[in-house]
């Protein structure tokens, strides 16, 4: 019987999520493994045979069609360990890591294989190329070097150590944030200390209290378990008037993966020493020079002087922010010094008064199907391809998670644009904390998805978004954008990783501005009782009220760029520790003291396991691109005018990145080079 997962990928078609066992996977990895080494080497026999016969198509066709199936497999692996996270996953992965990176550093490392790409960059041929064959061969020809090939034996056995460790520290630093998520909990059984909680959260803390054993649980009687989980936390934080449960869940929040028996501590000290070792073998001074390597950032200083520029900006109106948010608390009868969980209780009720809006209210206004639904027209109506739900067309991996195809508008019988998984509930212990798009099948002339984090629904009833949530919905679909418009020819070209990381996050940016656009509001709008779309009055305060705290907010994503950039360049654990950094830097960007046992970093998988390590201010830098390229829409004049500048984004930001450079495409689609004005006016700065 052939392994299903080996059948897949043979048959270029998408992994049978539903049927596939974990017992499937380590023997399908193995196979690939095995035949990427046949294919390695007799790939490697023919170049040698054949050097005055090198081209393109011998080459890197080739290496495309080499590089496949166990990429695609190991994906699909990966995948499944952050949204079906299980012992029995993570026992496959640990026990292939190491083999899985031992061939790809075979292939990386391959001197005749580098040795050609070279002699195809110097050839005659080289002129002949297209824009996007010269930058892929461009760029594979560098993530070679940073590979290691250059290096000497002995350096590149000690490269290839550090890259197994790092890749284990990285899953052992995930698995302590899943495993802290899912260990702490407080079980409240007498309602009075929730009180101001709405009636939905309620719903959800029985429910997690059910699946925690409390059997009969509900939203009117309790008990009711509270956790680390988003969904848990937040509205807590911001609507429970009893302060010492806001206190307790925003300690627990903080401390995250910072106590054993799941504690990141060590292995956060010995990925950063590593990732310095790494970089000084391959020639850079810090870690953060080699992770610029590979972006639009010119140098540290660049991003230094960034984020120094922006946080001078923010941080006095942060302060006005702040104090206007503890006097509101004083004159509202808190007696007690204000704290960080007193911040999102009183910023809530701030808001109420001061712009009459109420979340909950707004709540009613945005179930959860009338928002894809109105999402989906949107695109149509800007990018001209249509979304229809193909459930039961593919395998999932879980019940809940939904299958789409978009289909070209004009051309609806033609083979499908893209098609993408929608998985939006949270599993604490299972499910990846966050909302995050990630690619299984990239676009190839030569070959042949999203999860967003929302409440679950309740004894049937519609889901119901807070404003929030309709916000990130937007933004993580809106990055998977480009995977489904990119016009690339090669995978290279198409995959997430063919982009620079600190322009990734453009898509996702510029779409979510589309939520504050008053066409937008009404297509994805439908309160839940009337039938009726939101009206104008509420939609101007939600735009009033779009820079409420925005400032404050600002801040803290900067503090964590400025934070992960000091620790992969400057930081030296001889004179100082992590959290010695930490403190260091917390005055810059604090208006609040943080809490002496503040670990926020200890859970951020994007700078320790994940591929934002000295990159998180890209988060900022793709915000300055997105909010200059929406300004263009909205400086159209007409309907026609703005549907034409949208396709224009289609036919530039979306589909020849990756083909050309960033800034060139971003000059294409505006004319001149990114400005940051249009992101101080988002942010109330100018």
């Amino acid at each position: 019987m052939v392994n299903p997962l080996t059948r897949c990928v043979e048959e270029y078609a998408l992994p049978p999520f539903a049927t596939l066992r974990p017992s499937d996977i380590a023997p399908a990895l193995r196979t690939a493994i095995d035949e990427m080494t046949l294919d390695l080497n007799a790939f490697e026999d023919d170049l040698a045979d054949e050097e005055d016969e090198w081209s393109w198509e011998s080459v890197m066709d080739r290496l495309e069609i080499i590089d496949d199936p166990l990429d695609r497999l190991w994906r699909v692996v990966l995948h499944l360990t952050r949204v079906m996270n299980s012992p029995e996953l993570r026992a496959v992965e640990a026990e292939m890591q190491e083999e899985i990176l031992a061939v790809q550093h075979r292939r990386a490392q391959s001197r005749v294989i580098f040795e050609a790409m070279n002699r195809l960059q110097e050839g005659n041929e080289w002129m002949t190329y297209s824009p996007e064959q010269q930058r892929v061969l461009a760029r594979a020809i560098q993530k070679a070097r940073l590979s290691g090939v250059t290096l000497s034996d002995n350096d590149k056995t000690r490269f290839n150590d550090i890259h197994l460790r790092l890749t284990q520290l990285g899953t052992t630093f995930s698995n302590n944030a899943i495993d802290a998520m899912k260990e702490f909990s407080l079980i409240i059984h007498d309602k009075h200390e929730l009180e101001g909680v709405p009636d939905s959260t309620l719903a959800l803390l029985a429910k997690y209290a059910v699946a925690h054993g409390y059997e009969g649980a509900t939203a009117a009687n309790g008990p009711w378990k509270l956790s680390r989980e988003r969904s848990a936390c937040f509205p807590i934080l911001m609507h429970c008037a009893n302060r010492s449960v806001r206190e307790q869940i925003y300690r627990a929040n903080a401390t995250t993966a910072s106590a054993p028996p799941y504690d990141n501590t060590a292995a956060m000290q010995e990925i950063l020493l590593l990732r310095q070792e790494q970089a000084r073998l391959l020639g850079f001074q810090n870690y953060a020079e080699l992770s610029l390597a590979t972006k639009m950032a010119p140098s540290v200083l660049a991003v230094d002087d960034m984020i120094e520029s922006l946080r001078t900006k923010c941080f006095r109106v942060a302060q006005d922010e702040v104090e206007k948010l503890k006097a509101y608390a004083a004159a509202h009868g808190q007696v007690e010094p204000f704290n960080l969980w007193d911040s999102s209780y009183w910023a809530e009720k701030l808001r109420k008064d001061e712009f009459e809006l109420d979340g909950e209210a707004i709540k009613q206004y945005f179930p959860l199907n009338k928002v894809l639904d109105g999402m989906f027209q949107l695109v149509a109506r800007l990018f001209g391809v249509d979304i229809v739900a193909a459930d039961g067309e593919e395998e999932t991996w879980h019940p809940d998670v939904r299958f789409f195809q978009m289909r070209d508008t004009n051309k609806p019988d033609q083979p499908v644009v893209a098609e993408f998984y929608l998985d939006l509930f949270p599993r604490p212990g299972e499910k990846q904390r966050g909302s995050w798009s990630e690619v299984i099948v990239s676009r190839s002339k030569v070959l042949r998805t999203e999860k967003f984090p929302v409440r679950v629904p309740m004894d049937g009833a519609p889901t119901l978004l807070a404003f929030k949530d309709v916000e990130i919905l937007f933004n993580v679909f809106g990055y998977g954008l480009r995977d489904a418009f990119t016009a690339a020819d090669c995978t290279a070209a198409s995959c997430p990783q063919g982009v620079e990381g600190d322009c990734a996050e453009e898509p996702g940016d510029f779409f979510k501005q589309f939520c504050y656009h008053r066409g937008t509001l009404e297509l994805i709008s439908s309160h839940v009782d009337t039938g009726e779309s939101i009206p104008t009055h509420l939609f101007e305060k939600i735009v009033a009220a779009k820079q409420y705290m925005a400032a404050a907010s600002f801040l803290w994503q900067l503090n964590i760029a400025a934070l992960d950039m000091a620790l992969h360049s400057s930081f030296d654990p001889t004179k100082e520790s992590i959290y010695d950094v930490q403190n260091r830097l917390a005055p810059l960007f604090k208006v609040i003291p943080p809490l002496a046992e503040d670990r926020t970093l200890w859970r951020l998988d994007q700078i320790f396991a994940g591929e934002y390590a000295a990159g998180y201010y890209s988060y900022t830098w793709s915000e300055v691109l997105s909010s200059d390229a929406y300004a263009a829409l909205e400086e159209a004049a007409t309907e026609d005018e703005w549907k034409a500048t949208g396709r224009k984004y289609r036919d530039t930001m979306l589909a020849l990145v990756g083909i050309y450079d960033p800034n060139q495409v971003f000059e294409m689609f505006r004319g001149r080079k990114p400005s940051p004005d249009a992101l101080l006016r988002l942010k109330g700065l100018k």
